[in-house]
């Protein structure tokens, strides 16, 4: 087990390095996972991980979430409220129907086409599938494609509409950005360990209870939960996010065997239409924010787009738009659909 855990995290951070010089978004998972991925559709089999071994990696990635949260961004996040709810249903409802038409052209799987639809995140969906027992690789190419085609079109098409100066908005949010470094540059082991007992403790105990994916929901719900009341929780540095990644990442593409990946070969024009069909649709949502909210545009299309929190926010900042706004609403849709979407799949299929 331990050899089967630091090849994986070797080769994973071999993948993270080599994306990283090729400036591919999100390196630290789909670089772990793609070269992970080539090895075992070569044949390679690996040692499966324990239970607990993944359910701490689920934890570390729910304490991440819930740090998003905190007492001084209540009030914003109580004007964001309304609209996250109504950008998440929508969205929800899409990747349903998204994923009801890709299981009936393709035959994939009704469950493993609906998770590999809905915008929650590449490994956050993926481990979703992985304790369903649902088709991993095709749930995470799912998500991969859709993610790249966000990553790539989204800022293209962002930067060619924005003009607007620097705001205020996006200073405070590159002040929070190196305050948030600062402090995990200076956290102590007693901070990590303080965030990890408590995320460990709600994830923990999520899964003892049967909870879907339980170590990430329960760490997610108790830690945001315990910020947003004003509990000093720090942010966990980065290293070990950077690790969590490329150990998830690396974990996920052990999944892709040589017949399943046979299988995605004949799956991959269908994936990426239904991809470029869910990018069309952030950007009907992020246009209609636009007109509706009086939002400028930039900070619209990046906030419903169906991408991550954290390169979304990162083009935020390059292109002038509201990080804040970008950050916040992206986090708060992320959570809905972690917590409504496995109860949802669960009555559908």
């Amino acid at each position: 087990m331990l050899l089967t855990f630091a090849l994986i995290f070797l080769l994973g951070y071999l993948g993270y390095r080599i994306f990283s010089f090729l400036h591919i978004p999100g390196g630290a998972v789909t670089g772990s996972l793609v070269i992970l991925a080539i090895i075992t559709s070569q044949g390679v089999e690996w040692v499966e991980l324990p239970s607990y071994v993944t359910t701490f990696f689920q934890v570390i990635v729910g304490v991440v979430i819930g740090s998003k949260f905190s007492r001084e961004k209540l009030s914003t996040m109580k004007s964001l409220l309304v609209p996250g709810l109504l950008s998440s249903a929508w969205m929800i409802c899409i990747s349903i129907a998204v994923g009801l038409l890709l299981a009936k052209v393709t035959g994939i799987e009704l469950g493993s086409a609906l998770y590999g639809s809905v915008p929650g995140g590449l490994f956050e969906m993926g481990l979703i599938a992985l304790s369903f027992n649902l088709s991993v690789p095709i749930v995470t190419l799912l998500q991969f494609v859709r993610i790249i085609s966000i990553n790539i079109s989204v800022p293209l098409i962002v930067s060619k509409c924005n003009h607007v100066e620097k705001t205020e908005a996006q200073c405070q949010a590159m002040a929070d950005i190196e305050k948030n470094e600062n402090s995990n540059d200076k956290a102590n082991i007693f901070n990590i360990l303080s965030a990890l007992l408590f995320g460990g403790i709600g994830g923990f105990t999520a899964k003892y209870f049967g909870l879907p994916v339980g170590g990430m929901l329960g760490a997610m719900v108790v830690v945001g939960i315990l910020r947003t009341i004003g509990v000093p929780l720090k942010e966990l540095p980065q290293w070990l996010i950077l690790c969590t990644q490329i150990v998830l990442g690396g974990y996920l593409g052990t999944t892709f065997t040589p017949e399943m990946v046979a299988t995605l070969q004949t799956l991959l024009f269908p994936i990426l239409f239904f991809s470029i069909f869910v990018v069309i649709n952030g950007l009907f949502i992020g246009f209609l924010f636009h007109r509706i909210l009086k939002w400028d545009l930039a900070t619209s299309l990046l906030a419903t787009a169906a991408g991550g929190v954290t390169l979304m926010t990162l083009t935020a900042m390059e292109v002038n738009a509201d990080p804040i706004k970008v950050s916040l609403l992206h986090s708060l849709r992320l959570v809905i659909i972690l917590l409504t979407m496995p109860t949802l799949i669960a009555c559908i299929i």
